[in-house]
C-alpha cells in the first residue's frame, strides 16, 4: 500500500508541472487566435494598447477554461508516456500495481477539475466574456441595442398576445401596440389598441386607448380611455427585447429562465435548451480526457513529447467536432436537445473505457 502511494505521488510530481505548462501554452494560443482576427480593426480604430491588453485579460478566463481539457489530456498522456519510455511503467506493472490504481490521482484531479470548472465557468467566465465582448465592440465602434421593431409576444400560455410596431428598450415602452386577450379555447374576448404602453415595474400602462370587449350576447362593446391598465398584462419587458441574445454569455440559471420564457411565448427554444444541457455535459470532459490519456499514454516510447501532443490534439479535435455536429443538429431540431449535448460525451466515455481496459500494462 505504501509503495503504491509513493508511486502515485511520483506520477503527480510529473503530471502537475506538465499540466500547468500545457495549460499556459494552450491558453496563450487561444488568446492569439482571438486577438489576431481583430488586431487590424483595433489599429484602424486607433484603440490604445492598454485597451487591447484589457480585452486580452478579460478573455483569459475563457482561454483557460477552453484550454483545460486539451492541457489535461496532454499532461496525462505525456506523464504516462515518459514513464513508459524510461521503462518505469513496466516495472510498476510488474510489481502488481494495475493501471487503474496507478492512475487514480489523475482521475481524482479530473473529478476535482470537473466540479471546479463548472462553477468557474458559470461565475467567472461568463461575466468576463460578456465584459470582453462589450469592450471589444466599443473599441471597434460597433453599437448594439435590445430595442426591437415589429415585435409579437405570446404570454400566459397563449391567453394574451401582444403586437407592437416598436419596442424601445431604453424607455421600456411599446409604440403602436395591440393586445388580444383569448379564452381557453383560443377565441378572442378582448382587444386593446393604444398609441403607447409604458412599463411601471409590475404591468403595462396604456395611453390613448381604444378597447373592445366581447359581451355575453356575442356583441362587442367599444370603450375609450386616456390611460388604462390590467393586472393580466404583466409580461416583462425582457420578452420584447431583440431575441438575438448570445447564449454563450448566459448563466445556467439564466438559460433555464430563458427556455421557460421561449416555451411560454411559443418561440423556438431548442438552441437554448441544448446550450443548457451542454453546460452540464461539458463539465465531465476532464474525466473523458483522462480515460483517453490512460489508454494512449503507455504506447509511446519514442518522440514522447511530439506523440503526446499530436494524440491530444487529434482526440480533442474529434471530440469537439462531434459535439459541434450534434449541437448543430439539436439546435435545428433534428436531434433532441439533450441527445445533442450528451451523446458525444457518452460515446467518448464508452470508447475511453474500452481503450483503457485494453491499454498496455
Amino acid at each position: 500500500m505504501r509503495r503504491a502511494t509513493t508511486l502515485r505521488l511520483y506520477l503527480v510530481r510529473i503530471f502537475l508541472p506538465a499540466l500547468l505548462a500545457s495549460l499556459g501554452l494552450f491558453a496563450l494560443v487561444l488568446e492569439l487566435v482571438d486577438l489576431f482576427p481583430n488586431l487590424w480593426r483595433y489599429l484602424a480604430q486607433e484603440a490604445s494598447a492598454r485597451s487591447v491588453i484589457k480585452v486580452m485579460a478579460l478573455y483569459l478566463p475563457t482561454a483557460l477554461s477552453n484550454g483545460l481539457p486539451i492541457a489535461l489530456l496532454f499532461a496525462s498522456s505525456f506523464s504516462l508516456a515518459v514513464l513508459y519510455a524510461d521503462n518505469e511503467l513496466t516495472v510498476i506493472f510488474g510489481s502488481g500495481i494495475s493501471l487503474t490504481r496507478f492512475t487514480a490521482p489523475l482521475f481524482v484531479a479530473a473529478v476535482l477539475l470537473s466540479a471546479g470548472s463548472f462553477f468557474f465557468n458559470d461565475r467567472v467566465v461568463l461575466s468576463t466574456i460578456k465584459a470582453k465582448n462589450e469592450l471589444s465592440k466599443t473599441l471597434l465602434g460597433q453599437k448594439t441595442s435590445a430595442s426591437n421593431p415589429d415585435v409579437a409576444v405570446i404570454s400566459r400560455d397563449g391567453a394574451v398576445v401582444y403586437r407592437a410596431h416598436f419596442y424601445d428598450d431604453a424607455g421600456h415602452s411599446l409604440s403602436g401596440v395591440t393586445v388580444v386577450e383569448r379564452d381557453t379555447g383560443g377565441k378572442p374576448v378582448a382587444r386593446t389598441e393604444a398609441a403607447v404602453a409604458r412599463w411601471d415595474g409590475t404591468r403595462w400602462i396604456f395611453s390613448t386607448v381604444q378597447r373592445f370587449e366581447l359581451q355575453g350576447d356575442g356583441s362587442w362593446t367599444e370603450l375609450s380611455y386616456g390611460s388604462w391598465t390590467s393586472a393580466r398584462l404583466d409580461e416583462k419587458p425582457d420578452a420584447f427585447k431583440s431575441q438575438n441574445r448570445d447564449l454563450a454569455e448566459m448563466s445556467v440559471s439564466d438559460l433555464g429562465e430563458y427556455v421557460v420564457f421561449l416555451r411560454r411565448a411559443g418561440l423556438p427554444y431548442a438552441a437554448a435548451l441544448a446550450e443548457r444541457h451542454k453546460r452540464f455535459s461539458f463539465t465531465f470532459t476532464p474525466i473523458v480526457v483522462v480515460l483517453l490519456a490512460g489508454a494512449s499514454g503507455g504506447r509511446f516510447r519514442k518522440n514522447v513529447l511530439l506523440a503526446s501532443l499530436l494524440t491530444s490534439l487529434v482526440a480533442a479535435t474529434l471530440y469537439y467536432v462531434a459535439q459541434m455536429i450534434t449541437m448543430l443538429l439539436a439546435k435545428t431540431g433534428v436531434l433532441e436537445p439533450w441527445i445533442g449535448a450528451w451523446s458525444p460525451l457518452a460515446v467518448f466515455i464508452v470508447a475511453g473505457v474500452l481503450l483503457f481496459r485494453n491499454a498496455r500494462t
